[in-house]
């Protein structure tokens, strides 16, 4: 420790972080683990050690902030938050560090940052969990079917040329069946006129009910024509769709494995 001189710590503070941080590790005896977390026991103390000299500390109190870090590492094990901040007060009121205000606040804030934000992982380092060793758990991966060549596969334009004819055939024969039913089906109904039962009908009352069922029978076939044409109609539509989806297919150009248009 007497060997951390100002001129020592000053020409730490410029090295590379690898070379700086070996080099302040030889000037203290490390007795208090004899494992891997030595080593972040001794990543901690640089790293407080390089952020007073980042704060501008004078070289004497970058010293004395090593050496509290190297103190109060050892000692996070199993504190909660509170206990954290009364250990990290103490050391820093014990520390006497003799710089500004501001200096003091920045270095305070770093401290208490780095050891609640990190609290778990350094009492996990420091109660030993590095030296526990890793139950790995090997699960079998259940991989997705392996897709087929694109040789094999079916063309984008293709595969939307088929959905679309598809669709036609479908509404095709939807219509189709409309129209089958329409001319199968009775045409004219007379339930829409009344005939008396219970009395006798002159040529005048006979008249009368024939006028009646003729302008019944003639507005239900006309509505039954009009449904027939629209459904002729629909039929016709849907055949010049297929008819020139099929043109598009015939003179869509066609590339072959060199990229060329066949």
């Amino acid at each position: 420790m007497d060997s951390l001189t100002e001129s020592e710590i000053s020409q730490i503070a410029r090295q590379q972080r690898d070379e700086g941080l070996q080099r302040l590790s030889c000037h203290f005896s490390w007795s208090e683990f004899c494992d891997e977390r030595c080593c972040f026991h001794q990543e901690f103390v640089y790293e407080v050690t390089m952020f007073a000299a980042a704060c501008g500390f004078p070289w004497p109190n970058v010293i004395r902030a090593a050496v509290m870090a190297k103190d109060i590492f050892p000692k996070l094990e199993g504190l909660n938050i509170p206990d954290l901040l009364s250990l990290l007060g103490v050391a820093l009121s014990e520390c006497s560090l003799n710089t500004t205000s501001v200096q003091r606040h920045e270095f305070a804030n770093f401290l208490t940052n780095t050891c609640i934000t990190r609290q778990r992982l350094l009492q996990a380092v420091v109660g030993g969990a590095v030296s526990m060793s890793i139950t790995q758990l090997h699960l079998e991966v259940q991989l997705p079917p392996t897709p087929c060549a694109l040789t094999e596969g079916t063309d984008l334009h293709e595969w939307e040329h088929q959905r679309r004819q598809a669709e036609l055939t479908s509404v095709l024969q939807q219509k189709v069946e409309e129209l089958r039913a329409l001319r199968d089906g009775s045409r004219v109904s007379l339930g829409e006129v009344t005939v008396p039962e219970d009395e006798d009908l002159d040529e005048e009352g006979v008249l009368a009910l024939v006028r009646t069922a003729v302008r019944a029978t003639k507005d239900q076939m006309l509505q039954s024509l009009t449904q027939e044409a629209s459904l002729l109609s629909d039929i016709q539509q849907v055949k010049l769709q297929q008819a020139a989806l099929a043109t598009k297919r015939l003179h869509k150009p066609v590339l072959s494995n060199t990229g060329q248009i066949n």
